[in-house]
């Protein structure tokens, strides 16, 4: 052993630089090298933060939203160094649910200065992010039809919770004396019943064979199903808190906006997460139930086993309705005195409620109830809360580049009205926009026979918009006369008209009032832009065997300047069969000049054409 420690050996401060240190165990434990320990990982952030910028730039191309996010987290000098333009269009955009945990996310936001000054576009989910449990019944009926695999699985799943419960205390356990007494006898079987000499093999055998004895037994599973579902039923309670006071609720979202200096464009969507991806989904549902995440946690089985596990859940029904959201969060803006350049609808979900926005009903709910009485608000008590309340409307939406408006289908039958034909609040939040879009949500098919007349158009046709220049109409149902009026009110200024091929609702378009409403648009108006859907056919058989004929124009330019106008003239034919199908055909023909292009749309047959082809 002296040899050995009279070696000789460098030591790290004895040692010249081009020579590599040598690492000893134990003197006991002979000359063995020894591998370096790992850097720490404060070493690595520190070599990270140390990189240039540009190379930092580089690096983050290859990095997505989420992990730039994350990398921002390393360092404060790292921070300093990331694109600034790519954190702001990070943070520019946020999504939040309109609930009471989103509504709490969105205050944690607005009171960091450092991102609440980066906050341009909100964009609210109407849809609930909570989740319950269907009714006992129906679970328990729809498990029972599972496959005799899936209906052993979910059996043997838990059988195995309640044994890791037993085992594993925890406040949140199910105190249930009679399942917790069962479990323990199960156990102690197994303790005293085995024999320490058996091999892991023999033992694995005879799980296995006692397994396949158990499901050759008639198996009460109904049984099982039932404390499954009171399994899930205690760990699915109190998950949300239910708006108690809406008007509360808007002041938070009002004190919010008014943190957010540079937001600009409002958006309405609803998603369905159960038609989101499944991570996706069950994401989402962690992380607004916590209860339930807990359990997942405990019982990772739950998704790996290819359980049918969430065919027993169902959103919550504490969404909100557009026709409530949609003025409510308009009213808050106006308060926070923000500057709003865009308003904007994405996708709606096509599950009920099927509800938009009411231009008769546009300010918050709360409005419209009295605080004396605490009934229905007068007339006079209305019209008091609107004028204290109207300048901050014409503040916030003075500078309105964009609106985007999906109407109730209610609307056109008078629902709601019982004040006004048309809110002056929404009067003053378009007064000064430049694009209008609208259109409506479709209701059922009985529905739309009873509502065979369309109106003429969806605001007055005498409104006067000081600033628009193009508008765009979905599925509204209004009359081609309607649309003729209220473009020669606004002819100064609109230049682009987009019609789809719902916008005449069911209402066949004579070719007559075709070509007088272009000669019209032609002689009065200087548009820049027509495209215009007009139905000239239809054979409706309730909900089959639909059949739908468009003759559809395009006009780009200067009507009067041939040689700088396309003329376009579409023939459409769509037809949905019984399964839903929904199939379209169309041919496009091109004119050079106004004459050529108005004689093609007079002597044309669209449903003649198809049927011959």
């Amino acid at each position: 052993m002296a040899q050995v420690l009279t070696t000789t050996t460098l030591w790290p401060h004895q040692m010249a630089p081009h020579h590599q240190p040598h690492y000893f165990t134990s003197p006991l434990a002979g000359l063995q090298p020894h591998p370096p320990a790992p850097a720490p990982l404060s070493v690595s952030f520190s070599l990270l933060s140390a990189l240039p910028a540009d190379i930092i730039y580089e690096i983050t191309d290859y990095l997505s939203n989420t992990e730039v996010l994350k990398l921002q987290l390393v360092s404060r000098g790292l921070r300093r160094k990331l694109p600034i333009q790519r954190l702001n269009s990070i943070h520019s955009h946020k999504t939040y649910f309109l609930c009471q945990d989103g509504i709490r996310k969105l205050e944690r936001i607005a009171r960091i200065p450092r991102l609440a000054k980066r906050v341009t576009h909100i964009t609210f989910d109407l849809e609930s992010p909570y989740v319950g449990l269907l009714k006992r019944y129906w679970c328990i009926s729809t498990a029972m039809g599972y496959p005799q695999e899936t209906r052993a699985r979910m059996q043997r799943w838990y059988h195995n919770h309640m044994r890791r419960s037993l085992t594993l205390p925890s406040a949140r356990r199910i105190k249930d004396k009679s399942l917790r007494a069962s479990g323990l006898k199960r156990i102690l079987k197994r303790m005293f019943t085995g024999h320490g000499e058996e091999s892991g093999s023999l033992r694995t055998k005879n799980r296995e064979a006692e397994e396949e004895a158990e499901e050759e037994e008639p198996t009460k599973y109904e049984d099982a199903f039932h404390e499954i579902f009171t399994l899930f039923e205690v760990h699915l309670t109190s998950l949300y808190l239910k708006w108690q006071d809406k008007a509360e609720i808007l002041e938070r979202i009002t004190s919010a906006f008014r943190s957010l200096p540079n937001l600009q464009i409002l958006e309405f969507k609803r998603t369905d997460i159960t038609k989101e991806d499944p991570s996706v989904m069950l994401k989402i549902w962690r992380e607004y139930n916590p209860e339930l995440a807990w359990l997942l946690k405990k019982n990772p089985e739950i998704e790996d086993g290819d359980l049918p596990w969430t065919d027993w859940f169902s959103r919550e029904a504490l969404h909100s309705h557009l026709w409530e959201a949609y003025p409510s969060i308009l009213f808050c803006a106006a308060q926070a005195k923000r500057r709003i350049k865009e308003v904007r609808v994405g996708t709606l979900s096509t599950e009920y409620p099927k509800s938009g926005a009411m231009i008769s009903f546009f300010e918050p709910y709360h409005a419209r109830i009295s605080d004396t009485t605490g009934r229905q608000a007068t007339e006079a008590e209305l019209n008091s809360w609107i004028e204290r309340h109207a300048e901050g409307y014409r503040y916030t939406f003075s500078g309105l580049r964009r609106l985007e408006l999906c109407l109730d289908e209610k609307e056109r039958e008078g629902y709601h009205r019982e004040y006004f034909e048309v809110s002056p609040l929404f009067t003053d939040t378009i007064r000064t926009v430049e694009d209008l879009v609208v259109w409506k949500v479709q209701g059922s098919e009985v529905r739309r026979e009873e509502n065979t007349t369309p109106k003429e158009f969806v605001v007055p046709t005498t409104m006067n918009l000081e600033k628009l220049r193009r508008i765009e109409l979905g599925k509204v149902g209004i009359t081609l006369r309607g649309l003729k009026a209220f473009l020669l009110t606004n002819k100064e200024t609109v230049k682009e008209v987009v019609c789809g091929e719902g916008t005449f609702g069911h209402s066949v378009v004579e070719k007559e009032e075709i070509l007088d409403f272009l000669e019209q648009t032609r002689d009065n108006m200087g548009l820049e832009n027509i495209e215009v859907d007009f139905l000239v056919g239809n054979q409706y058989r309730r909900l089959i065997d639909e059949k739908k004929y468009f003759l559809s124009v395009k006009i780009h330019g200067n009507w009067r300047d041939q040689a700088f106008c396309g003329f376009d003239i579409g023939l459409k034919y769509r037809f949905t069969t019984i399964s839903g199908e929904d199939t379209m055909q169309s041919h496009w023909v091109r004119k050079h000049s106004y004459e050529e292009f108005v004689k093609f749309i007079a002597v044309t047959d669209v449903q003649e054409h198809f049927e011959i082809q």
